[in-house]
């Protein structure tokens, strides 16, 4: 049964069993967004795998202009400090390894299938069940913080969620007829995290696309996306190691890698 706050640190850590992610825990019953938040924490100089937690944002939001509405007390809103080291590139694998590894740790939970719509989306039953949303501040070329939040629908009801939402929503409730401690999913979650991202400090995300494509929805599907004004149609073939979507497009068969751009299937 959900708390009437969020899922507070004494309770993440009591279900948590990892070796750095989140063994330091910010919680605030509310906030404009726990991106925002973690962002200056990192600016201040909180260290890796810092988490910060919240029952309800005002101002979440998605990739882009996109928002993201939750109702207070009912889901998993989080946000990760990352140091990983390198160039601002890193912060698309981050990003798409967070989607995996959250998307591996839910189909287990649930025994559902969860796959992933690239770059950052989670989705069961046609439904987006959880997002992911990077933001990374440089130094001289080098990262020097990435924060990665992620929002997942957990105890949210079919009749909560907002009538003008970009693709339809699922949540744990709504999945599997029952509600689900917070605390227990976000703690499985920044796990499964964890183990991802020692491998991807370890060997980069080379090694991880094959996982990572073995989840992606988009993966053989026709799909559209906008160029220099232009709409082309192309085959989503997979991911590069650096996390670009690998396309090859219809008009000529060459190939292209994206990277920010908005991917529509549209057969």
């Amino acid at each position: 049964m959900a708390d009437a706050t969020g899922p507070l640190p004494a309770d993440v850590r009591r279900y948590l069993a990892t070796a750095r992610l989140g063994r330091r825990i910010y919680f605030y019953p509310e906030t404009d967004s726990t991106n925002d938040t973690a962002l200056a924490l990192a600016r201040a100089g909180e260290p890796e795998g810092t988490l910060v937690a919240a029952g309800y944002q005002r101002r979440g939001r998605g990739r882009r202009t996109h928002t993201w509405a939750s109702p207070a007390g009912r889901d998993v809103l989080a946000s990760l400090i990352l140091r990983p080291g390198g160039d601002a590139r890193g912060a698309l694998p981050v990003a798409l390894l967070v989607a995996m590894a959250a998307s591996i740790a839910l189909s287990k939970l649930l025994d559902v299938e969860v796959g992933v719509k690239w770059p950052n989306d989670v989705i069961a039953s046609g439904g987006k069940l959880a997002g992911v949303l990077a933001e990374s501040a440089s130094a001289g070329g080098v990262l020097s913080h990435l924060v990665v939040g992620f929002g997942v629908n957990v105890n949210t009801r079919a009749d909560e969620f907002p009538s003008s939402l970009r693709l339809p929503a699922v949540s744990c409730l709504t999945l599997t007829g029952s509600e689900w401690e917070r605390a227990f999913v976000l703690a499985d979650i920044v796990g499964t995290v964890e183990s991802y991202y020692d491998r991807f400090r370890r060997d980069g995300f080379g090694p991880l696309a094959s996982a990572y494509e073995s989840r992606l929805l988009q993966r053989g599907r026709i799909v559209a996306f906008e160029s220099n004004g232009e709409r082309l149609r192309a085959l989503a073939l997979g991911v590069g190691p650096d996390g670009a979507l690998r396309v090859r497009l219809d008009r000529d068969g060459g190939e292209v890698s994206l990277y920010s751009e908005i991917v529509e299937v549209v057969e």
